[in-house]
């Protein structure tokens, strides 16, 4: 709280206490010389200008733009469906129905692997319901708790490696996207199922399978342009269209087979040793796929309009379709052994089978129907886990030039440099592409967890994510926490050196290298959140703001019954002269004394810009 001499209408000159402290009104001072417009001057100043983000009436700064603000109430419309569709997506998809390729690789059969996944499952639920609530509760994504966590420069970090592995799986989901959209023009033509390769041996990829991916790149432009909170409604169609389709394959080609085929009664040679580091690190391999989704939850989780319908619509959404899709992949790749003498792992193989069998209509209206669903699982699946979340993270990195549609298409324009058709040449390297995209993003779940529960107390200030006021909350020192960045190193350090003889087989492995790797799942978080643990106990954080929540709500995002649970005051139109005039503004509801006499009509005090 501060006092100030403030002149009231009447006349009268009294003391007015405020509900702001003398470090929330630098803070917003601060916010507000930042996010001041100027005059461009010049021809230059003028293009850049030109380049920025809309955003109408909204402040805009070097460090806020509308995308990074939290979500107001009107736009918080997912509920148990949307989060289901959510997690759907990437379980009714092409990576996870071929999954088993990658888990009996290892020596293991079709029921240990799913066991192994449904243990996995239900942590990664865990995991992901801990790692939402920043969303949950105050309605941010992960761009801003990298803020948190790293300090406001030192977010770059975590924001570059997630725009990163958005790159990179962007590509790859949207070259098995291709792979899809080609099960609808063999329906269309047997010249195009039959169509011969033009490259030379040295192309890891067909003819066909380039034609695909540049039309399923030119069908998911378009959605740049949509807001993330609107696909909800299409994910959900396209997932229940994706669970048709494969509830079909599996059903007929169980029947057609007469049983679950020849992969489902293989026998496991490990011994029991062995056996326990492969369970570990089919779990890891799993895990590593989905944990860049995992690791933005927050920017999806933010939409929620209940909280028990988020954690709900996401445990359910990981772990029934989670189990299901992998173990539907797995029969139907052994009853294609069975029947054609081959396991086909992925949808279109198995398309392709039947219409070079007989290309009659049933077959063809089949592989519409099921080319048809994954492409419209793999769109939205590609659009909410990788485009979106690569605008939202460069919206983090250059708010006044890149907003949401800026950033996923960039993520579009650029996804062909990873050159995602590599993943495919061998298993070798689809397995070690999958499991090793976790490795740099779960040193980051973890401290996201340990400061937002262990060391803020659940309680967050708003209006600091936006300043560079040294007196923020997420400042640190010159903007960096060292103690996080530090566990994010080791985090990842440890974990490369078993990537590295994993991608090396020649290399003489060390083997606790190795199972550290196998199982850095488990390892990553116990590492991590020890250390981060004791740097934070040896050098703990003393700032007036820690574990406190804004006075008042900044933003207007937050319902009435959101600031009672949070002790905040609401948000009024009418609150800018004061603090143009560069004078704190206060609470109606707080009793003012002047001269003897109690004055109740004092505006609130709100960076309203």
């Amino acid at each position: 709280m501060s006092t100030y001499q403030h002149s009231f209408p009447d006349g009268n000159i009294g003391t007015v206490t405020s509900v702001l402290s003398n470090t929330d009104v630098e803070i917003v001072r601060k916010n507000q010389e930042m996010e001041k417009e100027k005059l461009p001057q010049n021809a230059w100043q003028k293009f850049m200008r030109a380049l920025e983000v809309p955003h109408e009436d909204k402040p805009l700064s070097a460090l806020r733009n509308p995308d990074l603000e939290p979500i107001l109430v009107e736009e918080r419309t997912w509920g148990f469906w949307s989060f289901f569709a959510y997690w759907g997506l990437p379980n009714f998809a092409v990576a996870t129905f071929s999954t088993g390729s990658a888990l009996l690789a290892l020596d293991l059969n079709i029921q240990q692997s799913i066991g192994s996944l449904v243990i996995a499952n239900v942590l990664i639920a865990v995991f992901t319901i801990l790692n939402s609530n920043p969303g949950v509760k105050y309605h941010i994504g992960y761009t801003l708790s990298q803020r948190m966590i790293f300090g406001i420069y030192g977010s770059y970090v975590g924001i570059i490696i997630r725009v990163g592995i958005s790159v990179v799986f962007y590509g790859y989901q949207a070259w098995l996207g291709g792979l899809c959209i080609n099960m609808v023009f063999d329906s269309f033509s047997q010249n195009y199922l039959h169509m011969k390769d033009t490259f030379p041996e040295s192309v890891p990829m067909a003819k066909k399978d380039l034609i695909g991916f540049l039309c399923f790149q030119l069908i998911q432009m378009p959605f740049a342009f949509v807001r993330p909170s609107r696909v909800n409604i299409p994910s959900i169609v396209t997932c229940f269209m994706t669970l048709f389709s494969i509830i079909g394959m599996l059903a007929y080609l169980v029947q057609t087979n007469g049983g679950p085929g020849p992969l489902y009664y293989k026998e496991v040679m490990l011994s029991s040793s062995q056996r326990s580091w492969m369970w570990l690190y089919s779990m890891t391999i799993w895990y590593s796929g989905i944990s860049p989704a995992v690791a933005n939850q927050s920017d999806y989780s933010r939409f929620s309009s209940k909280t028990l319908s988020c954690y709900l619509g996401l445990f359910i959404g990981i772990v029934v379709p989670g189990t299901f899709v992998s173990l539907a992949g797995m029969l139907c790749a052994s009853a294609c052994k069975g029947l054609y003498g081959s396991a086909y792992w992925t949808p279109n193989e198995i398309v392709e089978e039947w219409l070079s069998n007989d290309y009659s209509s049933k077959a063809r209206a089949a592989a519409f129907f099921i080319g048809i669903s994954f492409t419209g699982s793999q769109v939205f699946l590609n659009l909410t886990q990788n485009g979106y979340a690569c605008g939202m993270d460069l919206a983090g990195i250059f708010p006044r030039y890149i907003d949401v549609t800026r950033g996923t298409l960039f993520a579009q324009l650029i996804s062909w440099v990873v050159q995602p058709w590599t993943f495919f040449n061998t298993s070798s390297s689809f397995l070690n592409a999958m499991s090793s995209f976790g490795i740099f993003v779960t040193p980051i779940m973890t401290l996201n967890i340990i400061e937002f529960y262990w060391i803020r107390k659940s309680n967050i200030t708003l209006i600091d994510f936006f300043t560079l006021s040294k007196k923020g909350a997420y400042w640190y020192s010159a903007g960096f926490n060292w103690k996080s960045m530090s566990c994010l190193l080791i985090g990842v350090a440890l974990g490369i050196p078993g990537l590295v003889y994993q991608s090396e087989p020649d290399l003489k492995a060390n083997s606790a290298m190795m199972n550290y790797y196998y199982g850095y799942m488990f390892f990553i978080p116990l590492v991590t959140g020890v250390l981060y643990f004791g740097l934070t106990y040896a050098f703990p954080v003393h700032h007036e703001k820690m574990c406190q929540n804004d006075p008042l709500d900044f933003f207007n995002c937050f319902s009435d019954e959101e600031l009672k649970k949070l002790g905040m005051l609401p948000f009024q139109a009418d609150m800018c002269e004061y603090l143009e005039a560069q004078e704190p503004r206060y609470s109606k509801e707080k009793t003012v004394v002047n001269d003897g006499k109690k004055h109740d009509n004092i505006q609130e005090c709100s960076n309203s810009n």
